[in-house]
């Protein structure tokens, strides 16, 4: 709605309310004073069928019907400026005939006239009420002459006998009631001076409290944080757009803030009532993950300065902690892959030392069959330390990506089909769908590692379980994705967010390095490597790689 509309709006419902307590008034006056008329012919026994008498029940009737016709026109959405002339017209039409009925210039309702004048005050301008008392004064001149020179041949009530005045008793009465209509006429016009500047005022003041609350408003709905006031009791009373977005809360307002905002009320109880909280971390337990809110709270005060409730800001710091979370796991690896390849490079020299040499005593002519058993022993152990240490280095210090274009889903399917050649895994059935080809712009050689890695993982866990291995190749618009998942006991819940921690494993042989060597490899790529797992329904790994990716930096 425009502004102009909106104020032409509020200007028919101050004329309404005005027109509408005219009526009441002249409803009220009309019946008091016409009833106590009546009611004086009657104790002068006047005859009720007398013309004067019908004239007067006639001047009761045709209000309380203009009234009526009124009233049902303004409920009926009539506009209430298209009501004041024919309102006006009609008034004074019965007022000069009561006037004339009851003695022209002697008649005790001549002040119907004034009330003509207020009433037009009231609803018009200046110029209304100028021309309404001029009107009033012409009339009231006319049916005072009219009835003092008995120009009408109309019967008035006794004992009024206008006709029986001398002129100076006639000019008296009829400049009495004339003062009194040009008096009334001057307040008038004054007064609709004083109505025509309140209204202006008014219409200002209003103007200006619409361009505050729609300023208001268009602040908080255009506020990046969310808002949320309440009340002493914890009753929502206002959410802002983006708090109705980020909380799903957009039905709240009368509800409870902790329907909105779970685990704030026990932090609000714990505040004084004029106390503040700030930059303190709520966190909200979705299906989707937990959301962390930094709220801040401070008292809502009226313009008394009395507390009324509370204001509850608050931002979305869920992708800032997680964040935080991977810059933290990012350096503590750091630390480990630069202490790991410290420590990988001291001892692999002195293991190839041990291994060359309890190979020669292994061949030794005086080494018996208990010795020899002894040094085979040895050496495999050299051989699984050996390894590890060779885990320790891919994974402190990996070789540079080499990005190329290759077909993925070719990739994994034939390391799929190298994978069911492995005996130590004869037992497991690996399944793989999808599509043929994907392409995808990548290191080929560092991926097939992380697949090799994910499938020995999955069919080590369905090997204690169903024995089933499922690997599913998919593409998206910007995407490519790799899921394997086995039907093995699953991860326990509490093992299950420390998975690609290095040296975490839940395996008795496990380095605790292959998963956190796929996740630095997919990691590399500007992809994401996930895990879901539900206790003794096997877990599944997702893999995330973007199909384009920049070249390393030669």
């Amino acid at each position: 709605m425009s502004e102009a509309a909106a104020g032409g709006r509020r200007d028919d419902g101050d004329l309404r309310r005005r027109i509408t307590w005219i009526l009441v008034v002249r409803t009220v006056v009309i019946s008091l004073v016409l009833g106590l008329t009546l009611w004086v012919s009657w104790l002068n026994e006047v005859d009720p069928a007398s013309t004067p008498s019908l004239v007067l029940l006639g001047g009761i009737a045709a209000t309380y019907f203009a009234t009526l016709v009124y009233s049902v026109l303004l409920r009926a959405g009539i506009a209430p400026h298209r009501l004041i002339w024919p309102q006006v017209i009609g008034d004074l039409t019965v007022t000069t005939v009561l006037v004339h009925v009851t003695g022209g210039a002697q008649s005790a309702y001549t002040f119907f006239f004034a009330l003509s004048i207020v009433g037009t005050a009231a609803v018009r301008g200046r110029a209304a009420t100028v021309f309404v008392t001029g009107v009033s004064t012409a009339l009231m001149v006319l049916v005072a002459l009219s009835a003092w020179q008995q120009l009408l041949p109309v019967p008035s009530l006794p004992p009024a006998t206008p006709h029986e005045q001398t002129t100076i008793m006639f000019l008296r009465s009829l400049g009495l009631s004339v003062a009194t209509q040009l008096g009334v006429g001057v307040l008038g016009f004054l007064l609709a001076g004083e109505l025509r500047r309140t209204e202006d005022s008014l219409a200002t003041e209003r103007r200006v409290v619409a361009d505050l609350v729609s300023l208001h408003q268009d602040i908080v709905r255009s506020l990046t944080s969310g808002l949320v006031t309440i009340d002493l009791r914890g009753r929502v009373l206002t959410v802002n757009h983006h708090a109705a977005e980020l909380l799903d809360a957009g039905g709240a307002v009368g509800g409870d803030v902790e329907a909105v905002l779970p685990g704030l009320r026990a932090r609000l109880e714990a505040l004084p009532l004029d106390g503040t909280l700030r930059r303190a971390d709520l966190t909200i337990d979705r299906p989707g993950g937990a959301l962390v809110l930094g709220i801040s709270v401070s008292p809502l005060r009226d313009l008394q300065d009395t507390v009324v409730g509370r204001v509850i800001n608050f931002t979305d710091l869920t992708d800032l902690r997680r964040m935080e979370h991977q810059v933290k796991h990012a350096e503590r690896m750091a630390t480990i892959g630069q202490l790991a390849a410290g420590i990988a490079h001291e001892i692999r020299n002195p293991l190839a030392s041990m291994s060359g040499s309890i190979e020669l005593l292994q061949h030794a002519p005086a080494a018996s069959e208990d010795d020899r058993a002894l040094m085979a022993i040895v050496i495999r152990e050299i051989d699984r330390l050996n390894a590890l240490i060779s885990d320790l280095l891919d994974y402190a210090n990996p070789r540079p990506r080499q990005t190329v274009p290759f077909d993925f889903a070719v990739m994994v399917h034939e390391t799929v089909q190298v994978f069911r050649q492995d005996r130590a895994f004869g037992g497991v059935e690996v399944a793989v769908t999808g599509p043929d080809h994907l392409e995808l712009t990548a290191d080929a050689a560092k991926l097939r590692q992380v697949v090799w890695n994910l499938l020995r993982n999955a069919a080590e866990a369905a090997a204690g379980g169903g024995g089933h291995v499922t690997v599913t190749v998919r593409g998206e618009p910007d995407a490519a994705v790799l899921e394997v998942a086995d039907d093995g006991p699953g991860i326990p819940p509490e093992a299950l967010g420390r998975v690609f921690d290095p040296f975490f494993t839940t395996k008795r042989k496990g380095t605790g390095l292959g998963l956190a060597t796929c996740q630095n490899v997919i990691g590399e790529h500007g992809g994401v490597i996930t895990v879901a797992s539900t206790p003794g329904a096997g877990a599944r790994f997702t893999v995330t790689l973007p199909r384009a990716h920049a070249a390393p930096p030669a």
